[in-house]
């Protein structure tokens, strides 16, 4: 920690952990914590305080500054830095902390059109993207900072911003939530000491250049946080949890819905009619994911003014044309009786084949096309399988009867051995139901206002309120 100029801790409350950060003096210091944790809060602060030590320690130095620093478009500077982040509109987080930190008499012009900082003394510090890995190149930097590490591309460091430090001996600065054991766990968090984050003692190669630090979303202290941190553990899935909240790498392996219990979760038949004839659902709506050599499914939910989702009923069939007039084995005419029995009001339908939702329309049935958002979608679903802890129940419910969805519940898994991104991609294997259920919870407007109305927020939105 520099003693230029500046005192970080000025008008600032670190926690515990974040105090370790700013006192260690490692070249490459990697951050790997859970949401909300704190940490680019103090990942801007250790980014200036760099910049203040490479300015004490004379960097740059001896340097012949340009004429007209305020017209030159690229002007060479003394020292530069770079702030990278996944996409340019999430570096405005980077932006909205440094500028909480960076003195106004510090700074000579803040360029907001151009994405760049002039400091005083020649000093030039960039936010850039790193969407296209291949824009980061050309520079010698002095220092970089990056963001969300785990969401960006393995050839941004290993390809481009690792070069560019090489030549000055820069620093790095790394703050990021997992995202699996991607690149960013081997390539980097490897590099430094074991942490309770997840992997193996032995694979951690104690680089002394390299420091890891690990915290969750428990550790910083604000009341309100941990308010927010306490019902997303209660509300959402394990693994969700493990991961966002307490920063881990090994999730997301085996079955998808791992919290689906046939104990729990199916119920008979005979209760799934008798509430619908009670008057116990408030709408019924359906999935529909298309088929022909593979199986096309219409899933019925049946959502409770309590936001409960019944699955009630499904037809689950392979090579059915999507239209024969006046055939009754055609998906038209079935959904037409399904819709009659169940009184559907909507098909949320598989957006891929257009034409197909408007031999729908056109021939009386009401459908729309579903978004997929695959990875959220999938959180969403599980969060309904999870046990709320204030009345015991979840908020899904399957139909005995229903033995093809429930098997697929059962048999759809994660890759095995897969990592990073792929890692939370499901197999194309047992699927179909499972896709057409994600397209209703996903898109129905109506449950998910009936699941603000029993929970006061939507339960797979209670992470992004943590966020």
């Amino acid at each position: 920690m520099t003693s230029l100029m500046l005192d970080p801790f000025t008008d600032w409350t670190p926690h515990a952990k974040q105090i370790e950060v700013m006192e260690c003096d490692a070249r490459n210091v990697v951050m790997n914590c859970g949401r909300r944790g704190g940490k680019t809060n103090v990942g801007a602060r250790k980014f200036f305080d760099n910049i203040l030590a490479d300015i004490e320690a004379g960097k740059g130095l001896p340097y012949k500054p340009p004429r007209n620093l305020k017209v030159m478009k690229k002007p060479k500077p003394r020292l530069e830095y770079w702030c990278v982040s996944p996409t340019y509109s999430m570096s405005e987080i980077q932006q909205e902390e440094l500028a909480a930190v960076i003195p106004e008499e510090m700074i000579e012009n803040w360029d907001a059109s151009k994405n760049r900082i002039w400091l005083k003394g020649y000093i030039l510090i960039q936010f850039k993207s790193a969407d296209r890995p291949k824009t980061l190149v050309g520079k010698g930097l002095s220092g970089v900072w990056l963001d969300e590490a785990s969401k960006m591309k393995a050839d941004t460091w290993s390809g481009y911003l690792s070069y560019a430090l090489a030549d000055k001996g820069g620093w790095s600065v790394w703050t990021t939530t997992p995202e699996g054991m991607n690149w960013f766990y081997h390539e980097i968090v490897l590099n430094g000491q074991h942490t309770p984050a997840g992997g193996h003692l032995e694979e951690y190669r104690n680089d002394p250049e390299w420091r890891n630090f690990y915290w969750t979303s428990k550790d910083n202290p604000l009341p309100e946080l941990q308010r927010n941190i306490q019902r997303m553990i209660e509300t959402m899935p394990k693994r969700y949890v493990d991961r966002e909240i307490f920063a881990r790498f090994d999730v997301f392996f085996g079955q998808v819905y791992e919290e689906f219990d046939r104990s729990v979760h199916v119920v008979p038949q005979s209760l799934c009619r008798q509430k619908f004839e009670n008057g116990d659902f408030v709408l019924v709506e359906a999935g529909k994911d298309w088929g022909f050599t593979n199986p096309g499914v219409t899933l019925v939910g049946a959502m409770t003014a309590n936001g409960e989702l019944w699955i009630v009923d499904a037809i689950y069939k392979r090579q059915m044309e999507i239209l024969i007039p006046g055939d009754p084995n055609c998906w038209v005419a079935q959904d037409k009786e399904l819709m009659k029995k169940w009184k559907i009001r909507l098909f949320w339908c598989d957006e891929e084949d257009p034409s197909n939702i408007k031999t729908y329309q056109t021939n009386g049935l009401p459908a729309k096309a579903a978004k997929k958002h695959l990875k959220p979608s999938i959180r969403a679903v599980a969060s309904l399988f999870t046990v709320k802890s204030d009345n015991g129940r979840p908020n899904i419910f399957i139909s005995d009867h229903l033995k093809d969805v429930i098997q697929e519940l059962t048999n759809y898994r994660y890759p095995e051995g897969a990592s990073g991104e792929k890692a939370e991609i499901p197999l194309k294997e047992n699927d179909h139901s499972m896709d057409a259920l994600r397209y209703l919870v996903w898109n129905s407007k109506t449950f998910h206002q009936l699941l603000i109305a029993r929970f006061k927020v939507i339960p797979w939105k209670v992470a992004d309120d943590a966020a």
